[in-house]
């Protein structure tokens, strides 16, 4: 019996599809079948009943079991041995902070170390990145809305710590709150969990004769640059920005709240590779962010 025998019918058995086991293990639907028909005729049992929907039979579940424990030990064995683990495959999620810091040098780094790592990365709002780690689409995110959700296992691992910024000649730089809720204002939408770390404590229950929101930092950015608007922005984000004096920093009454930052992984499955991601994005964060 081989490991990747194994491996696939854990898959098909967790995703209840040869399709979508066949996306997770990048291999073709065939070889799917094939593995599967393969153990069946070793053991000489049905492992799945093969209805509209895939389920496991009474042996198919004793053999999950068994399948969990022999890959598990596997992929420790390979954790410890310094390998590529079990899997070869690593989907990273992060928000528009980490994407515009460090989440570049972490992937460089991570394809240095592992050659034949397979890496797919997403960029987008936390809501979506949790909705996705619940749903298997992700092994690992980086993101600043903590869900209190139990199918997760999260972890704090720094704070951005944000400023005030303009256009140069747009504000004085140093505003009272009264001030401020005169301004025009570039932000994420007012649900947005950055918003309510961020802007709220500031802004209390105030509205702003003109208030532009946006979900992309990047935007954010370049409508500050443009003089649409003050933005409250993380500073290791725009730094660039910042040092060729295309924004300047506006100092506020209220001094701004960091933005926690989180590292979310499923509790449902262990990943060599998520964890050896989260040790390595640990090391870039003094580069970046503070504690």
């Amino acid at each position: 019996m081989q490991t990747h025998s194994l491996e696939t019918f854990f898959w098909v058995s967790r995703l209840s599809s040869f399709r979508r086991a066949a996306e997770r293990l990048n291999i073709s639907q065939p070889t799917v079948s094939a593995r599967i028909q393969g153990l069946e005729e070793e053991l000489g049992v049905t492992l799945l009943h093969r209805d509209r929907s895939l389920t496991l039979t009474e042996q198919g579940h004793e053999l999950l079991d068994y399948a969990r424990k022999v890959l598990r030990l596997t992929e420790d064995l390979s954790f410890h041995k310094g390998a590529l683990p079990v899997e070869t495959r690593l989907r990273i999620g992060a928000n528009g902070p980490v994407a515009a810091t460090w989440l570049m040098t972490l992937a460089t780094r991570l394809e240095h170390a592992q050659p034949s790592l397979r890496l797919e990365i997403e960029v987008n709002q936390s809501a979506t990145l949790l909705q996705h780690l619940a749903t298997d689409q992700l092994d690992l995110a980086f993101l600043s809305e903590d869900p209190q959700d139990p199918r997760l296992r999260l972890e704090r691992i720094g704070a951005y710590k944000m400023v005030w910024v303009a256009k140069p000649g747009l504000s004085t730089t140093r505003l009272s709150d009264t001030e401020l809720g005169t301004c025009p204002i570039i932000s994420y939408g007012w649900q947005s969990p950055i918003h309510d770390h961020t802007h709220a404590p500031a802004f209390g229950t105030a509205r702003h004769r003109r208030f532009l929101h946006t979900d992309s930092l990047f935007m954010m950015i370049r409508l500050a640059i443009e003089g649409a608007g003050l933005a409250l922005l993380p500073h290791a984000a725009i730094l660039r920005e910042l040092a060729e004096g295309q924004l300047v920093i506006v100092e506020v009454e209220t001094k701004a709240i960091d933005l926690p930052l989180l590292a979310a992984r499923p509790r449902s499955k262990r990943s060599a590779l998520a964890d050896q991601a989260l040790a390595l994005a640990k090391t870039l964060m003094p580069l970046n962010v503070k504690n």
